[in-house]
This record gives structure tokens, C-alpha cells and sequence, in this order.
């Protein structure tokens, strides 16, 4: 597809009294992104906004927090955005990022182990704007809405619950400006109490910190991270057509949502009435560079976005035929446990993030990534087991039959075929044996003990004391010693074993491993793909000495490629392959 130049409409505001109202001035921020510039182009006129205004399409102004039109005042607010196209947008969107400084002010435990920027290796010297939210809103950590974020995580508004919150603020006043029925589709738990609590302190919060003021201080950095990530734009357009033509529907409108506060972690959210479908995508970020983040969007991460974007209109597809797969609910038991660590919680959303997985990795072979779809399958069969059926169907039906099936969800009748044959085939998931996880092995740990043994090495035997002063900390009755003193009692006990690649104990350990690693060379069973490097690798196998024990094995080339293995983060860790000398995570699963 021919290149188009991304045209930079920056809209920066000219601020006729705030946001909304006066308010008290927090003292000023000074950072290598802050600027006091008052005049600029924008991508559109500034509106002059009222309480009927910039409302998602389905919705309908909520009566508690509307705006009055007789009070409010004439502003100019645009936000920071860059538009790809006249359909695919990028932008800084204020609500999200009214709400991500919220999160990252109180954060709470999931916030600190899932998407802190700091799981990054950010900090405020490579990463500026952390210290300028610290700065700017440090004043009111004991304000309501920051201490409030702890009740709503705890009340499940986590993941893309948090966008999805967001985008149901007003964009002006940022109060709750429509109902949060369609959010209450997959968490019917949701204490909507709580949300309009939240909402409320969300908007009060805004206008007493004046946020808009900060954001307007900060749009040279918005607008720096809008612009590295602009420079995918022709990947951006041919993701957005490949998207319209896989599932056969046009969105109106296609906006991203880098996020400046949350990591590794994508978020996905749509809009949709009369046919007209707006598309969301958040974006957390992988790294930072030159005081930006920076979302990895080229090779094959590119598939993050595609991921994202697609569940806009696989879910609606699933929610409107779900008759169909329900009487196969079972297949989700044997991995329930794994997959609600992931915060997938039943088979519905099970069968969403297979049918996503499994455009990925056709997204990936039709773009001349052939390998790495194969990669993409492999990996995710260990806890969406049957995505490659699914994929198979893609490829031999679906795609060949375009005639019959114009759009994604006529296709829905025939993939509920493909799920059942799997049902039939598994005794409803009774044949299918789940992986094993971190959590597992430190359940089996907390019942009956485990030993802790490395290879004798500076980095082996830190990173064994590392694991083994944390499972003291998580009440498990660990013992260590170097490996070489492992008598065969020990050996028959559940073992986290910190070891070389060429130890002799793989000779046994390969019989169950996941990923087999003889030396220098690993060779992965699910993805099928041998790795010739300095790696490291990590699984969570079944002792092959005794079947009722769990083995954490750690493996590495030399002793300098060992790391800290940080357990609370990925607690559903069934394996990973990385390559240090070149930061290459090759597979994770």
C-alpha cells in the first residue's frame, strides 16, 4: 500500500479560564517537557462545549453529572492528537490520562505488579514525567479519588475496566457522563455505586488539582510521544485495513492511546450504534527512550496492536452468538486456574482471546511472518489449547469462502462447530492436561516443602538465595544447598533447581521439560523452534522422579545470564526463553 505521510495536527489550547471554573494553582512544574505556549495550530476548531456535546454514540448524558449549559463556560480545549488519516487517530486522550495519574498516585498492588511504568526499568532520570506527577499532584495523595482507586481495584476495575471507565467520563468536566451498562456485560459485579462515587471524585480531584493545567504544561511531551509513535503510520493504515477486510466491517473511526503510565499491558474498547463502530486501543509501553515511551509496534510486535483492534469486533461477534459455544462451557476448566490469573474469567472470554490469538498469527503469515505465526500458536496453545483448530479454520474456510461468509460474525456458526469437535474430542475437557504454572509450584511448595539447589556460580546462587528468601516470605518450608549436595530424597521432593545447561540432571528433567535445553541448545516443544544462543530459560515442570512434585527449573548458558526472577509478577508462568545479550524474550507462555 502506498506510504502516507502522517499529517501532525497538534492542538494546543488557548485557555479561557481553565477547564472549568477557578481553581486553586498547585505550584508549577519545570521539566525538559513542560511549556507555557498559549498559540498554536490544531486539528480541528476548539468547540465551544456544553453538556450535549462529545458524548461516545451510544450513550446518553448521565442526569446526576451533566453539565448545566447556563453555567457552563465557552472553552478551548483540544487534545494532543495526531491524525494518521481521516479515520485512524492517535492521540493523548485526558480522560485516560486524568485517570493513569490516579492509578499511579495510589498505587495499589495490581497497579504496582502488572503495569507500573517502573516494571520498565523507568525511573525519573531516564523517565522525567514521573517525577513531574510526583511533583505537580504530590500534595493530594490523601485526596478522595486517589484513595478511592484502592476499593474499585478491589472491586474489579482493573485491566481494561480502567479505559473503559475512563472513556465514560466527559471529556470537559471529567464527571460520569453516561451509564455504565455496557461495562457491566462482562463484570456484572461492578458496584455502580462505587463508580458513580468514583466518577464524582474523579471530576472534583480534576478541578482542584487543575489537571488541564498540567496536561497543557505537558503537551510538548504529549505531543514528542505522539510523533515517535507516528512514525508506524503506514503499519498503522494496513493493520486498519487488514482489520476491516478479515472481519468484513468498516469502523468510522480508529483512535490509539499510547499510555504514558501503564506498561506491557494492551487494552481494547469499542463503541457501536446504528453501525457506526468506534474503535479504541490503549497501549501500555515496553521501554523509554530519550525521555519517551515508547510502545513496541514494529516486527513482530506489531501484533499488540492487531490483538487490540480485533477485539472490537470478536467479542460483539462471541457476546451475539454465545448460545452456540455455551454448551461447551467445560473446556474452560482445565485451565481455570491459569487463565484467571490472567483475569480471564470464564469460557466467553476464553473463546475472545483465542479467536484474537488466532488472527494474530494469520496476520503474522499473511504479512511474510510465517515463522513467527507458527511462534504465536505454539505459545499460546499451552493455555488457549485448541487456537490452533480455530486458526486452522481461519485458513481453510473462512478465508476461502469469503463469498459465503462476508463478515466475521457469519462465520460464528461454523467455528461453534469447531469448538464442539473439540469438546467431543477432549470429553469436555476431561482429556486435556493443564499446564502447570508458578502458582502450582509454589502451592504444591506451601504443602510439602521444596528444595532450593543451584550450580555453583556468583550469579546461580544469588538468584537461588533471591528465590529462596522469597518463599520464606510466602511461608514455605524451603531448605538450600548447591546442587551437587542433592542426595535422592531430595531429588523425589518438589525442587526449584537454578542450574547450568549442561547439567547432568537435564537428562532426566528433559523427559517432562517444555522447553528442552541440552547445552547451548534449547528446543521448545509448543512453538516447535530451536534456539542456538546465550540464553536463559525458565519452566515449571513435573518432577521426573516422582510425579506427585513440581520442579521450578532455571537454566542458563554461563552464570552471567541469570536474573532476579520477580514471582508476583507472573504467578500463571508456565515457561519463557530469553536471550540476555540481546534483551530478545524470545517466547513466554
Amino acid at each position: 500500500m502506498k506510504k502516507l505521510t502522517a499529517l501532525f495536527l497538534i492542538g494546543l489550547i488557548v485557555v479561557m479560564g481553565g477547564c472549568i471554573g477557578s481553581t486553586p494553582t498547585p505550584s508549577t512544574t519545570s521539566s525538559a517537557y513542560t511549556s507555557n505556549i498559549t498559540t498554536a495550530t490544531a486539528s480541528q476548531s476548539p468547540a465551544e462545549i456544553t453538556s450535549s456535546t462529545n458524548l461516545p454514540p451510544n450513550a446518553s448524558p448521565s442526569n446526576a453529572s451533566s453539565l448545566n449549559t447556563k453555567t457552563t463556560k465557552k472553552i478551548s480545549f483540544v487534545p494532543v492528537e495526531v491524525n494518521i488519516s481521516s479515520r485512524v487517530h492517535v492521540k493523548i486522550d485526558p480522560r485516560m490520562e486524568l485517570v493513569e495519574i490516579l492509578y499511579f498516585l495510589s498505587n495499589p498492588e495490581w497497579y504496582n505488579q502488572e503495569v507500573s511504568p517502573y516494571l520498565t526499568g523507568a525511573n525519573i532520570y531516564s523517565y522525567p514525567y514521573l517525577k513531574d506527577v510526583s511533583d505537580y499532584f504530590g500534595n493530594y495523595t490523601n485526596d478522595t479519588a486517589v484513595q478511592l482507586v484502592y476499593k474499585v481495584v478491589q472491586n474489579g476495575l482493573t485491566y481494561d475496566a480502567v479505559p473503559e471507565f475512563a472513556l465514560h467520563l466527559n471529556p470537559v468536566n471529567f464527571s460520569k457522563n453516561t451509564n455504565w451498562s455496557d461495562m457491566l456485560r462482562l463484570r456484572p459485579d461492578l458496584n455502580t455505586t462505587l463508580l458513580d462515587e468514583f466518577a464524582e471524585a474523579v471530576s472534583k480531584f480534576a478541578n482542584e488539582t487543575d489537571f488541564c493545567r498540567f496536561y497543557n504544561e505537558h503537551r510538548a511531551f504529549y505531543n514528542k510521544t505522539l510523533q515517535e509513535f507516528a512514525k508506524n503510520d503506514e503499519i498503522l493504515l494496513n493493520i486498519t485495513q487488514f482489520e476491516e477486510n478479515f472481519f468484513g466491517e468498516n469502523a468510522s473511526s480508529w483512535t490509539i492511546i499510547p499510555l504514558t503510565l501503564m506498561s506491557h499491558h494492551g487494552f481494547a474498547y469499542y463503541f457501536d450504534k446504528d453501525g457506526s463502530k468506534r474503535v479504541y486501543a490503549f497501549l501500555g509501553f515496553g521501554s523509554v527512550h530519550d525521555g519517551v515511551p515508547v510502545v513496541n509496534i514494529n516486527g513482530n510486535g506489531v501484533t499488540f496492536l492487531v490483538h487490540e483492534f480485533a477485539h472490537s469486533f470478536v467479542n460483539p461477534a462471541v457476546d451475539s452468538n454465545y448460545a452456540l459455544f455455551k454448551p461447551y462451557e467445560p473446556l474452560y476448566n482445565p485451565v481455570r486456574e491459569k487463565l484467571s490469573m490472567m483475569a480471564y474469567t470464564d469460557f466467553k472470554i476464553m473463546l475472545y482471546e483465542t479467536f484474537v490469538r488466532a488472527v494474530e498469527a494469520y496476520y503474522l503469515n499473511v504479512t511474510g511472518h510465517p515463522d513467527a505465526a507458527k511462534r504465536k500458536l505454539g505459545m499460546n496453545s499451552v493455555a488457549f489449547y485448541f487456537i490452533k483448530d480455530v486458526y486452522n479454520a481461519y485458513t481453510s474456510d473462512y478465508m476461502k469462502h469469503r463469498s459465503e461468509y462476508k463478515t466475521f460474525n457469519d462465520f460464528m456458526p461454523e467455528l461453534a462447530k469447531v469448538v464442539g469437535k473439540v469438546y467431543n474430542q477432549t470429553e469436555g475437557g476431561k482429556k486435556v492436561n493443564p499446564p502447570l504454572t508458578f502458582y502450582d509450584f509454589v502451592s504444591s511448595a506451601k504443602s510439602q516443602g521444596v528444595v532450593v539447589a543451584y550450580s555453583p556460580g556468583m550469579l546461580t546462587r544469588q538468584s537461588a538465595e533471591n528465590l529462596y528468601k522469597w518463599l520464606l516470605s510466602a511461608k514455605v518450608n524451603a531448605t538450600i544447598k548447591p546442587v551437587s549436595s542433592l542426595t535422592r530424597e531430595d531429588l523425589k521432593r518438589n525442587l526449584a533447581l537454578i542450574i547450568y545447561s549442561n547439567n547432568s540432571l537435564l537428562h532426566e528433567l528433559n523427559k517432562n521439560a517444555i522447553v528442552v535445553v541440552n547445552g547451548t541448545r534449547v528446543y521448545s516443544k509448543p512453538s516447535g523452534e530451536t534456539y542456538l544462543s546465550v540464553l536463559w530459560t525458565l519452566q515449571i515442570i513435573r518432577n521426573p522422579w516422582n510425579d506427585n512434585s513440581i520442579v521450578f527449573l532455571e537454566t542458563g548458558t554461563n552464570d552471567r545470564v541469570f536474573l532476579y526472577y520477580i514471582p508476583s509478577r507472573a504467578e500463571y508462568t508456565t515457561y519463557i526463553i530469553y536471550s540476555l545479550p540481546t534483551s530478545t524474550l524470545f517466547e513466554w507462555g
